[in-house]
């Protein structure tokens, strides 16, 4: 027979055993224990939001203890590397947009736009810009692991440009197309800049040199006379020079020429096919050199 302090400790654990939480069947233990193991492997391929999913699952109460432990600190884990972003999209006054469609990768990420951030996973993405009136847009963009409330700004204006066929002659839009036809004119003239640092150097350098033969050891000079050598040296730094010179002054005049006037060519090429551009040739002579530039327009 039970004492009174025996009935009270035997009420006490019925008392316990009808209150307490159930345990864990077979099937939630076997889903918790599946859902950590993915969650884990999701993390280490950067698929965060598929990996919170799946920790939202391994840390309920009903998973076991050492389970639920790891999920749960595994979510802190994966909540600090997710980034997020913020987007905004402007009109052609630079105004607001909201009633904006956004896509990541293809998949709708947000159907307007509050300034709220959006969580995304790490990595490269597309972002596509939908409003209507306006034309789509699409971004390229790297998210940083960890990164936080990046901005992201969509600038959508009204209108498309017009087909090659109706811009005006002389308009902006024909302007700004001919402008690239400068480019050849832009790297002649690099060129001419480009060939003036070596013909400065070899000038300096051999008339340097024949001055200080000169005071030395030419015959004016009180000297037997120089080497044949260190005078046909700075001979040829000197023509060397000369063809430098010519380099120089042939791509700067030849890429002015091509500024001015703007070299027009359907597409950058001539109907032969052969390319618009520069062509610059030089080649030493016996006491100079030779140097011709040519175009194409």
């Amino acid at each position: 027979m039970l004492s009174k302090v025996g009935h009270g400790a035997a009420w006490s654990l019925l008392l316990a055993l009808v209150t307490a939480a159930p345990e864990a069947t077979a099937d939630d233990t076997s889903d918790c224990i599946a859902a950590s193991e993915a969650a884990q492997s999701l993390r280490d391929h950067r698929a965060l939001l598929q990996a919170q999913s799946r920790l939202a699952v391994c840390s309920r109460d009903v998973c076991p203890g050492p389970v639920r432990a790891d999920c749960i600190q595994l979510r802190g884990e994966v909540a600090a590397a997710m980034p997020s972003v913020v987007f905004r999209a402007k009109d052609a006054r630079a105004e607001d947009l909201v009633d904006v469609k956004v896509f990541c990768d293809g998949a709708p990420l947000a159907t307007h736009l509050d300034g709220s951030a959006v969580a995304v996973d790490p990595g490269a993405h597309t972002f596509r810009f939908e409003a209507e009136g306006v034309p789509t847009i699409e971004r390229k963009l790297v998210i940083g692991e960890g990164e936080k409330n990046r901005l992201i700004v969509a600038e959508m204006t009204s209108g498309a440009p017009l087909p090659s066929a109706a811009v005006a002659p002389g308009s902006p839009l024909d302007q700004a197309r001919g402008s690239r036809l400068s480019i050849p004119g832009l790297v002649a003239g690099a060129i001419g800049v480009a060939a003036a640092v070596p013909m400065i150097i070899l000038w300096v350098s051999g008339t340097s040199d024949i001055s200080q033969m000169r005071d030395t050891c030419a015959p004016s000079a009180g000297g037997a006379g120089c080497p044949a050598d260190r005078v046909n040296s700075d001979h040829t730094k000197l023509v060397v020079g000369d063809v430098f010179l010519g380099v120089a002054a042939a791509g700067v005049a030849t890429g002015a020429i091509l500024i001015l006037t703007h070299l027009r060519a359907s597409g950058g090429k001539e109907s032969g096919g052969e390319q618009a551009g520069v062509r610059l040739d030089a080649s030493p002579m016996p006491g100079g050199g030779f140097v011709s530039a040519s175009a194409r327009f």
